[in-house]
């Protein structure tokens, strides 16, 4: 086979890989969206034997020749990197057979289920069975994948390439000899800002109305978005003008909605933002969860709390609301958005107690793996973690081990990054204050100024280089999670006047 042919092979069976990507992704959009649950048993069957038939896709033995085929020529930057991402996932698939990808892909899609029925009715029993069985596929096929390598430690790298757990335990090391004293010192000066206001009631419909002026202002078109509602906020991009994201209203938490959105609207624009050029090479499209959350993080924190973020918005927000915003000042509404409190819902928690909730679920995680973890008590060990760490307890499952979608999609080694994503954030963050007017840009409205700037510098390229590359091209240095550390400090200490 020569590179003309084996070039042709590769392009022509990747568009019907993704034909059929993009189908099992739209019905998995409408499987945790309006899709009726009555329906489930049924279309997991179905969606798993069109997984099978991907499966024959993406194993077809002309496909197999031909990545092999250019993964021993030299086809410039981009295309080595393609095809490099290309060969990866495919000896990964190759490791199991039909039958058992058709069956772990039921396994998830009844997981899924089983944990929204769990959460929605506060039996975490119901997902009990679900998730143990879960962590088992897991283990047998990161086994499976590599026998050599530490399981956990392979999945950590398939989130994050090139990132382990003696990487992660250094990282959230510093974690907990910076911010844990901090958090304790501020965990004494409850009440020091009001927050009340924020707690009344809302409702969801006037709620939606603001969404409408956030997105606008965020530049969130309807050309290439659009926006649902689900148990559990996420975004999907199914093509760089196709990207799906989604929120959750809570009636009696104002904030909760608005800053999912700004989070999700993150993942957005980096799906959105990918050059063009690359749909042809798809796993450069395929970018790290680190660099994704760095992106939905930026959003929702490092612009979407500062002050200047709502100087445009706010007014729109008291005009839905009078009764419990008409008499809060600006200045009030974003001292409470920013107010940090030990509590229990990670995707509510504020920026300084986040990196402690994912804290938890990464040493849970590895004591899964380590058999350190009694499974049959891994919701005790859940709530045992929150008291030591945060010194709260959850009293039902879906403020506890129920919250997070994630485990019920096998996404074991997918929380770090969440944390890490906002370190590399907070890097990236103090460079663009370098270069742009970052206050002035938000206060005239000018927010495509801002995302042009993170194009440019960030998400242009996709996956062609790693999170680490990404990092020195943007900022000139190499990831430094201190900025991260002296970000969060300074900010809270100010905020609570700690010297």
């Amino acid at each position: 086979m020569n590179k003309k042919q084996a070039l042709k092979i590769y392009r022509d069976q990747n568009e019907k890989i993704a034909a059929y990507g993009l189908m099992l992704a739209t019905a998995g959009f409408d499987r945790m969206t309006i899709a009726p649950i009555g329906g489930a048993s049924y279309r997991n069957r179905m969606l798993s034997i069109i997984q099978g038939e991907l499966f024959e896709l993406e194993t077809d033995k002309d496909y197999v020749q031909a990545i092999l085929t250019l993964s021993e020529m030299d086809l410039g930057e981009v295309g080595n990197r393609d095809i490099s991402l290309a060969k990866k996932s495919l000896e990964d698939v190759l490791k199991f057979t039909k039958e058992e990808t058709m069956e772990y892909s039921y396994a998830l899609m009844n997981a899924y289920d089983a944990w929204y029925k769990a959460k929605t009715s506060e039996n975490y029993e119901i997902f009990r069975p679900h998730l143990m069985k879960l962590i088992e596929m897991t283990k047998y096929r990161a086994k499976k994948r590599d026998a050599k390598k530490d399981p956990y430690d392979l999945l950590l790298d398939d989130f994050e390439e090139g990132m382990n757990r003696k990487k992660y335990d250094e990282f959230f090391s510093l974690i907990r000899k910076e911010l844990l004293p901090l958090i304790r010192k501020i965990d004494k000066k409850k009440g020091y800002i009001d927050d009340s206001f924020l707690y009344k009631y809302y409702p969801a419909e006037k709620q939606a109305l603001f969404m409408k002026d956030a997105m606008k202002y965020l530049g969130f078109s309807s050309d290439w978005g659009y926006m649902g509602t689900t148990e559990h906020p996420f975004t999907s991009g199914f093509s760089k003008n196709d990207v799906r994201v989604t929120t959750n209203y809570d009636e009696h938490n104002v904030t909760a909605a608005i800053y999912s959105l700004i989070h999700e609207c993150g993942h957005a624009f980096y799906e959105h933002q990918v050059d063009a050029k690359y749909e042809k090479y798809p796993h450069i499209r395929n970018m790290s969860s680190g660099m994704h959350e760095s992106q939905s993080r930026f959003f929702e924190n490092y612009l979407g709390r500062r002050r200047s973020f709502f100087v445009k918005l706010y007014p729109r927000l008291q005009e839905l609301f009078p009764e419990n915003l008409g008499n809060v000042s600006l200045d009030d509404f974003i001292k409470a958005a920013n107010v940090s409190k030990c509590s229990l819902i990670r995707t509510d928690a504020d920026e300084l107690t986040y990196p402690v909730h994912i804290l938890i679920r990464y040493e849970l995680e590895k004591e899964i793996f380590s058999g350190k973890a009694d499974l049959d008590k891994l919701d005790q060990l859940w709530d045992e973690k929150y008291e030591k760490y945060l010194g709260i307890k959850a009293q039902k499952p879906s403020d506890g081990i129920l919250q997070d979608v994630h485990w019920s999609e096998a996404y074991i080694g997918y929380f770090p990054t969440y944390a890490l994503g906002s370190a590399i954030g907070a890097q990236l963050f103090h460079k663009m204050k370098e270069d742009l007017d970052v206050d002035a840009l938000l206060e005239k409205g000018q927010f495509k100024k801002i995302t042009d700037y993170l194009h440019k510098n960030v998400q242009h390229d996709g996956a062609l280089y790693t999170f680490e590359q990404i990092v020195k091209r943007a900022t000139g240095e190499d990831f430094d999670p201190h900025y991260y550390i002296d970000y969060l400090k300074e900010k809270y200490k100010a905020l609570y006047n700690i010297k």
